[in-house]
């Protein structure tokens, strides 16, 4: 199974749609304290262990979005 497919997997999964939690939207850091540099081989890795892993409902949201974050780190590296 290509990676493609497994990505599509993975945000096919997570399709809860507008779910807050504490109401309130966490704000991202406005500049990374230190930068993280990760290989194809390792976010695949990442992607492919959330794929295998089972979440409670509470957590569902924050590992969409994560995921999408792997994703685009993914899409980007060379």
């Amino acid at each position: 199974m290509g990676l493609k497919n497994v990505i599509k997997k993975i945000v096919m999964a997570f399709s809860a749609k507008n779910i807050e939690i504490n109401n309130k939207p966490e704000e991202p850091l406005k500049a990374p304290l230190h930068t993280l540099n990760l290989t194809k081989t390792e976010v695949e890795t990442l992607l492919l262990m959330v794929k295998e892993a089972h979440f409670k409902g509470e957590h569902v949201q924050k590992v969409y979005e994560l995921v999408i974050k792997l994703q685009n780190y993914y899409s980007q590296l060379p």
